[in-house]
């Protein structure tokens, strides 16, 4: 007995609306304070993207360093010389985005 193969493209979008949910999850249960289960939650996320070879969206941002997903108290943002500074406050890792084309167009 021989197993059914999905296609890629239902993968993919099954694997894009879980990340989609556990991403949030994650948000609400870190604005509750709960911040091992938050970070389990991303856990999940990260490796069912890196399974089935699917990307997080980018407006689901979380630390790299220790999982943390990004929602009110959990990371500060800065402005400085063309690049937002985004510092987590559960590890102290930084993330610096440039916004040179924002601010030319």
């Amino acid at each position: 007995m021989s197993k059914k193969r999905m296609p890629r493209s239902e993968i993919g979008a099954i694997a894009g609306t879980r990340i989609n949910t556990l991403m949030r999850m994650s948000k609400e249960q870190a604005s509750y304070g709960d911040m091992d289960l938050a970070r389990r939650y991303v856990d999940i996320a990260r490796r069912i993207s890196m399974r089935t070879k699917t990307k997080i969206p980018k407006e689901h941002i979380y630390c790299k360093n220790c999982l943390a997903p990004m929602a009110p108290g959990t990371f500060t943002v800065r402005l400085r010389s063309h690049k937002v500074i985004m510092r987590c406050t559960e590890c102290g890792s930084v993330k610096r985005i440039p916004y040179i084309k924002e601010q030319r167009g």
